[in-house]
């Protein structure tokens, strides 16, 4: 009687929660060589998971979990972070459901949320408008920050991290942050749209940051914030047909300037794909697109 009381006596079935597997997830996060952007999205999104179902059994997540998790995004009109949380969630519950912590992937029925932008591309008299609105109230660090951007046609991320010490034999070169993508950009790049060059910009500053305070690079926060309230000074929020312009369309008409000197601006804008590169070019129905005749 005690063998067989012993052989049947209850095991301790604590069920593995989301938490759990999680824990082992970013794991096989560790092993992919993901960029440094991609793993500060993840693990934010991670840090949502956990909150909304961290503390539940991973094998009673159920579809309108997942629904309800990305519908926090959808709700707030955030459909690109909407759509990174769905692929998220279903690399993490594919991957539970092929290690046995599961018998399904409840996010498999889930449709993918569509993205629609809705952002306002900025046309090059709107750029001139909100640069000259730099220079009339004595924001040096965003005139200078704008023009940077729209003559190296690079992310926030990467201008602010710009300095002369990395330029090596007249290339200034850029590991960009968001894809790792190493470009080496000539200093005679020359936006002839506003007849500056890189080479003037590196020139015009004492420091080695070529955006800077006190020879200190500038916070992404600050770029986004002051060039906001720059842009609503001079146009007011009824003026965009989508949400206004930001700090990061500068890359779409830098691009869209630059085809027009016949840059190869696939490599200028650190792209694998000339599709991608062909999103940037769109200017989303505010430009008329010129015939040109030899």
């Amino acid at each position: 009687m005690f063998f067989l009381s012993k052989l049947f006596k209850p095991q301790n079935t604590h069920p593995k929660s989301v938490n759990n597997w999680l824990d082992e997830y970013i794991k096989i996060l560790a092993e992919r060589n993901l960029k440094p952007k991609t793993i500060e999205i993840k693990t934010y999104l991670l840090k949502v998971i956990r909150q909304q179902i961290g503390a539940k059994p991973i094998s009673q997540i159920t579809p309108p979990d997942i629904a309800k998790i990305i519908k926090i995004y959808t709700d707030q009109d955030k459909a690109p972070s909407a759509k990174c949380m769905y692929h998220l969630l279903k690399d993490i519950f594919r991957e539970a459901y092929a290690q046995g912590w599961n018998d399904r992937n409840p996010a498999e029925p889930i449709k993918c949320p569509k993205v629609t932008v809705k952002r306002s591309r900025m046309t090059f008299v709107e750029f001139k408008k909100i640069l000259n609105e730099a220079e009339k109230t004595g924001n040096k660090i965003m005139h200078d920050a704008m023009t940077l951007a729209l003559v190296t046609g690079q992310r926030r991320s990467d201008i602010v991290e710009m300095k002369k010490s990395n330029i090596k034999r007249n290339y200034l070169l850029i590991d960009q942050y968001k894809t790792g993508a190493k470009i080496a950009l000539p200093i005679k790049l020359e936006c002839k749209k506003i007849s500056t060059s890189l080479r003037d910009i590196i020139e015009s500053t004492d420091n080695d940051y070529l955006i800077c305070l006190n020879n200190e690079k500038i916070k992404l926060d600050d770029i986004t914030r002051q060039f906001s309230r720059l842009r609503d000074r001079v146009y007011s929020r009824n003026y965009w047909n989508g949400t206004p312009t930001t700090f990061h369309e500068i890359r779409s008409l830098s691009e869209r300037l630059y085809r027009e000197q016949r840059i190869d601006t696939m490599t200028l804008l650190g792209h694998k794909s000339q599709q991608m590169t062909d999103k940037y070019n769109d200017s989303r129905g505010r430009e008329y697109k010129k015939l040109r005749i030899n």
